[in-house]
């Protein structure tokens, strides 16, 4: 036992044993002193040394009567009684069941009893209710659990008992209406207590003036309010489960001040009773279910001062007699459907301090009477359908701190008084036409802390001063799509609470400011799409940055090497370094960066391998380097990241084969490898990606071998791309699994036999190019031509075989007959299947009204100077029909069959790198296909040096290839022959 426990003990002793005549209660001393012997030692050290006797008290304790007096939180009487005990938030703590009820054994004088505030836990002591005297009881904001004692409620005595701010739950318990209880305060608040209302209570505490049940998970219909109901304030907001619509009983509450439900599912019309509550102060109905209309009797409400009827679905105009409301100085009607414009009765509450009608399909122009309202510190109209200026009258809105008019299509300057308001913190202006220039006056806002001007028509330069006089700093910037130019104002952050700098979508230029770049606070940065340059300069004793986390600086014109020390920046989470022109290797350090979840620098000038530290980004889920210079191999480590979601390595120089490593555990959605030179074959694990949805390309590599059946196993894919390879071999049936599939891309490989069953041969009709360039590839599965040609395939290689081992020299001569048969054959074919124009008289399908005697009014019969070129297949004439709109015609002989099958291919092709066929005519015995004239020269020209004016040529090659590759030629045809 400790030394305090035995002091108090020893206190206890002298105080309590009496003599052995006398039979005189405990003194309030030797009460007080066992309620702190029951505390923990703790909460005893709290409240010592005041609450400590004298040793010199005599036996019976009559020289210490009023010694307790001076104990901490004790009131008393003159004469000494004990009539209020305050321990109120001193941090005491203990089961409260077992030291409070001690409290009743003193005299009857004590009629308050406060320990709230503190860490006691337990039950709710249920035998206060018969300490004699006790009018309130608060133990509010404590630990104490379990149910609300019927005991309290029914209480005799009770009149104000505060339980609210524990972890009491349960049933709201059933109190019997006798009458006999004298409750006036009931405060149940921000608990867990469940169930219904008990439709009895009101009944059953006819004293009742205050009733607070709020935060809590209370559900079910309001309870009937009585004839006499004497509530002045009710409030059941945050429950989220009362339902049911607003009794009409709510009328009987005439002295009501406060009504209080916000946060709940209560629906139905707002009844018409509010002429019956003429002392309403404050009314909140805000998130529910209300629909209709707003009745017109809350205009007889003179007192009202806050009116929020927000986020629910409330229609009609907003009622005029509002406007008599003079005390109003609050009125949220936001988040309904109210229609029509803002009423002009708002500029006669002379009061009103905020004002929302944000989020309505409000329409109209914004009512200059809004500048009468002197008072207002918070303007919100954001989300309608408001046009026409920002009225000039706002520039008297002297004390205003918040405006939002953001999504509307609101056009016109800003008057200039609202850029230099003294007490403006936020500024959210975007979403608008809005024009001009920011003035520098701006810096007059001292207070300001939010501005945000994104997708408007601003132009010029923000001002360089922006931040530096701020009071407390500046802390969101949005300037994202306007024609702001020039360099970012250095001082933005000044004051070092700058957390979100977004100016994307401009025209800003130059480098990144010394003073951004060192920013601690900020955490969400945004610079895309503008016009900075030069290499990024971050200073190398920025390795304890521990403040951005999402950086955007994609878009721009940054070159030289991406700085190693941004692998110290810990915080990171997404960094996007895509469409610059970064060069040189991606820095190893970036490995570091435990935190990040997309790595973005696509579209650079990087080169060297892939870093294998990337294994050490346990979080990354999008790694995007496609369209580098990238080598090497794909490391194994990398690719088979549980985490990844995107990985996009395409148009490199990557080389080696792709990893058989992939597993079931990883959550790859996209895998983007297409356009590099890979060999090898298709590795079988890539049927483990279970996840897979989004594609899977591997197109334009030097893939070989067999498509491996476990793609089958890839029931979600939606888009595959297998194109310009050398795969080989029958299309697994397996693939027939693959039910999710949109595009299927298998052109330009060897791939033979029949497609796969399920929707393959519907892909296929949509889009056969995408099966083109595999010469024994049979696309219409069912197709008997197809099978017997198939089969004699097969019977043909058959017989060469056994042949070739007894003459060679025969099978040479059986080859050559063979396929001079299935030329003939073939040819034949085709032309049953795409017929014939020869015998064709006539037909034409021209644009733009055009007419075959146009176009030869406009080459005075394809006259000579017209020739712009000749090929074997015929003459290229270039001709105008209209001003600014020139043509290339091409005539061809319809004697030679081709003709036929290279409309159908002009006519369907979509490529960026293929000239479109306008239209063709057919008269007679002569075709003419009709073209957009490209001036740039023939391909010709350009192949042999004949440089058209401004192109490089260093990019002759270059271009080729990349023509040649997206033709799906250089890496397919071209390199197998």
């Amino acid at each position: 036992m400790s030394r305090i426990s035995l002091l108090l003990l020893l206190h206890l002793l002298i105080l309590i044993l009496p003599p052995a005549t006398s039979v005189t209660p405990p003194s309030p001393t030797a009460v007080l002193l066992s309620f702190l012997a029951s505390l923990p030692e703790a909460s005893q050290r709290i409240l010592l040394p005041s609450w400590q006797s004298s040793t010199n008290t005599s036996a019976n304790g009559s020289s210490a009567t009023t010694q307790h007096c001076a104990f901490r939180g004790v009131t008393c009487t003159a004469a000494g009684a004990v009539t209020a005990l305050n321990l109120s938030g001193l941090g005491l703590a203990g089961a409260l069941a077992a030291s409070a009820p001690r409290l009743c054994a003193l005299p009857t004088a004590l009629s308050s009893l406060d320990l709230s505030g503190n860490v006691f836990a337990g039950p709710v002591p249920a035998a206060l209710a018969a300490c004699s005297g006790v009018a309130t009881v608060l133990l509010a904001r404590n630990r104490l659990t379990g149910p609300v004692p019927a005991e309290l409620l029914s209480s005799r005595q009770l009149r104000k008992l505060d339980l609210g701010g524990n972890a009491l739950t349960g049933e709201i318990p059933t109190v019997p209406a006798t009458g006999a209880s004298v409750l006036e305060h009931l405060d149940l608040s921000n608990n867990s207590l469940s169930g219904a209302i008990p439709p009895e209570l009101l009944a059953a505490l006819p004293g009742i003036r205050v009733l607070n049940l709020s935060t809590n998970a209370l559900s079910g219909p309001l309870p009937e309010f009585p004839a006499h109901c004497r509530l002045t304030y009710l409030a059941v907001d945050g429950n989220g489960g009362i339902t049911g619509e607003l009794p009409r009983s709510l009328a009987n509450c005439g002295n009501l001040t406060d009504m209080i439900l916000s946060y709940n599912k209560i629906g139905g019309t707002v009844p018409d009773f509010f002429a019956s509550l003429p002392r309403l102060q404050q009314l909140f109905l805000d998130d529910n279910s209300f629909v209709g209309e707003l009745p017109a009797s809350i205009g007889e409400l003179a007192d009202l001062e806050s009116l929020a009827v927000s986020k629910n679905g409330m229609t009609g105009p907003v009622p005029e007699t509002i406007g008599r409301c003079k005390s109003l100085t609050m009125l949220y009607l936001n988040g309904n459907r109210f229609n029509g414009s803002i009423p002009r009765f708002v500029g006669n509450l002379s009061r009103l301090q905020r004002f929302s009608m944000a989020d309505n399909g409000i329409a109209g122009t914004i009512p200059r009477e809004i500048g009468k309202c002197r008072e207002l510190v918070e303007l919100q109209l954001q989300n309608n359908s408001l046009s026409g200026t920002i009225p000039p009258e706002f520039g008297e809105l002297g004390r205003l701190r918040k405006l939002a008019l953001f999504k509307n299509t609101l056009h016109g300057t800003v008057p200039p008084a609202l850029w230099q308001m003294p007490g403006m913190e936020e500024l959210q202006l975007y979403n608008n036409s809005l024009s001009g220039e920011v003035p520098a006056r701006i810096t007059q806002s001292r207070k300001l802390r939010e501005l945000i001007l994104a997708f408007n028509n601003f132009t010029g330069e923000v001002p360089g001063a922006l931040g530096l006089d701020t009071t407390h700093g500046l802390v969101r910037v949005d300037l994202t799509g306007n024609r702001f130019h020039g360099a970012i104002p250095p001082g933005l952050c000044t004051g070092g609470r700058l957390a979100v700098l977004v100016v994307g979508h401009n025209q800003f230029s130059g480098g990144i400011p010394g003073e951004i770049a060192e920013c601690q606070s900020l955490w969400r940065v945004r610079l895309n799409d503008n016009r900075f340059s030069g290499s990024l300069l971050l200073p190398e004793d920025m390795g304890t940055n521990t403040g951005w986390s999402f950086v955007d600086l994609s878009g721009n014109r940054f070159d030289g090497r991406i700085p190693s020390v941004l692998g110290s920046w810990r915080n990171l989470t997404m960094l996007d370094l895509s469409g610059n022109s970064f060069s040189g290797p991606i820095p190893h350090e970036l490995g570091a960066l435990s935190m990040i979840g997309t790595l973005r620098l696509s579209s650079n000038r990087l080169t060297g391998p892939i870093p294998r530290q990337f294994k050490n980004c346990k979080r990354l889920f999008r790694l995007d380097l496609g369209g580098n210079l990238l080598n090497g191999s794909i490391p194994a480590e990398v690719a088979t990241l549980d985490s990844l979601q995107y990985l996009l390595l395409n148009g490199n120089k990557l080389t080696g084969t792709i990893p058989d490593s992939f597993t079931a555990t990883q959550g790859l959605l996209e895998l983007d490898l297409g356009g590099n030179s890979l060999e090898g074959a298709i590795p079988p694990s890539l049927g483990n990606l279970q996840y897979i949805s989004r594609n899977l390309n591997l197109s334009n590599n030097r893939l070989s071998g067999q498509i491996p059946s476990s793609l089958g196993n890839l029931r979600s894919l939606e888009v595959l791309d297998l194109s310009a390879n050398s795969l080989s071999g029958p299309i697994p049936s397996q693939l027939s699994n693959m039910i999710s599939l949109s595009a299927v891309n298998v052109s330009f490989n060897e791939l033979s036999g029949q497609l796969p069953a399920g929707n393959w041969a519907k892909l296929a009709e949509e889009s056969p190019d995408a099966f083109r360039g595999n010469a024994h590839l049979c696309i219409h599965p069912g197709n008997a031509p197809c099978s017997r040609d198939q089969s004699r395939k097969t019977r043909r290689r058959n017989t060469q075989v056994i042949v070739a081992l007894l003459l060679s020299t025969f099978t040479v001569m059986v080859a050559a007959l063979c396929a001079i048969h299935y030329i003939v054959k073939r040819s034949k074919h085709l032309s049953a299947k795409n017929g014939s124009v020869r015998n064709l008289d006539s037909t034409e399908e021209l644009p733009e009204d055009l007419t075959y005697e146009d176009i030869l009014r406009a080459t005075d019969n394809l006259s000579e100077k017209y020739v712009i070129g000749k090929g074997r297949h015929g003459t290229v004439y270039k001709t105008q029909f209209a001003v600014g709109k020139q043509w290339a015609v091409k005539t061809v002989d319809l004697s030679r069959c081709g003709f036929p099958i290279e409309m159908k291919i002009l006519n369907t092709v979509r490529h960026r790198n293929i000239v479109r066929m306008a239209g063709y005519c057919i008269r007679r015995n002569v075709g003419m296909i009709l073209y957009e004239y490209m001036p740039e020269g023939t391909l010709f020209e350009l192949l042999h040096e004949r440089t058209p004016q401004g192109c490089q040529v260093e990019q002759h090659f270059d271009g080729c290839r990349v023509g040649a590759q997206d033709y799906g030629l250089w890496d397919g045809e071209n390199r197998r022959r």
